[in-house]
């Protein structure tokens, strides 16, 4: 099945698990800890377990791993996150995703990520482009840091990061129109590719928090790279896009 075809069918997947999160949103949720500052719904799981369902029902030859359930670690598979965002989702916050990419060992060659409360969906497949619905997202050169609306992440689960992260964002701060922060990085990097936020940073994602977005991004024509520009892959300690004119200027702050 060629990428194309195969992400128009995950498509679809995506935007049930979106479904079947709403129906939990607002709502009172077992919420359980599964490490340092982090949590697990139930919606998480459902929508975990649809996803798992489904894509073993469209695509049997195709390994899976899920954030919440584990499974395949290399080759070809699948790499999903069904609740992106969980604590936004867990506080009634509408900033959440789902994220479902194919990731070829440590390279993702096509992503789909729904975003719910929106009720969009961003895609794209490695060579052929990114979209949401029948609109190509292609993304200018941009306009400098003085001009740009930033996007970023903190390591909030990662203590040892906090230093390093905070002294790139006071730089970062000193120079930028505007920084938010979203708390779901899969929902930061489908915004950078649609075109709201011109750059995203942050320290400390696993996998299925980029793996989407990644290809997402890359295909819209921004810059992907780790904080010091060098090549990102899904085990990066950091990611780092943007379009050209703001990852440049940004590259430089962050190496200064």
């Amino acid at each position: 099945m060629e990428l194309k075809d195969l992400v128009e069918e995950v498509v679809p997947v995506a935007r049930e698990a979106g479904k079947i999160l709403l129906r939990y949103f607002g709502r009172r949720l077992t919420v359980e800890r599964k490490g340092l500052r982090d949590i697990v719904t139930d919606a998480d799981l459902a929508s975990e377990e649809y996803i798992k369902g489904e894509l073993e029902r469209r695509f049997p030859n195709i390994p899976f791993f899920g954030e919440e359930t584990g499974g395949a670690e290399g080759g070809i598979r699948w790499v999903v996150d069904p609740l992106d965002g969980t604590k936004n989702f867990a506080r009634g916050l509408e900033v959440f995703a789902v994220s479902i990419a194919l990731v070829e060992d440590d390279h993702p060659v096509a992503g789909v990520i729904h975003v719910p409360a929106r009720d969009l969906t961003v895609r794209a497949w490695e060579g052929g482009g990114a979209y949401a619905g029948d609109r190509r997202l292609t993304l200018d050169e941009g306009s400098p840091l003085s001009e740009s609306f930033l996007a970023t992440g903190f390591p909030h689960g990662n203590p040892e990061l906090v230093d390093p992260y905070v002294e790139g964002l006071r730089r970062i701060l000193k120079r930028a129109m505007a920084v938010r922060r979203m708390g779901s990085a899969a929902y930061d990097l489908a915004m950078v590719a649609y075109g709201i936020f011109d750059a995203f940073w942050e320290f400390g994602l696993a996998p299925w928090d980029t793996a989407a977005g990644a290809v997402i991004v890359r295909e819209a024509g921004a810059l992907l790279s780790e904080i010091d520009g060098s090549p990102w892959n899904i085990h990066s300690p950091t990611i780092f896009t943007g379009r050209r004119v703001p990852y440049n200027e940004m590259l430089e702050i962050f190496n200064g």
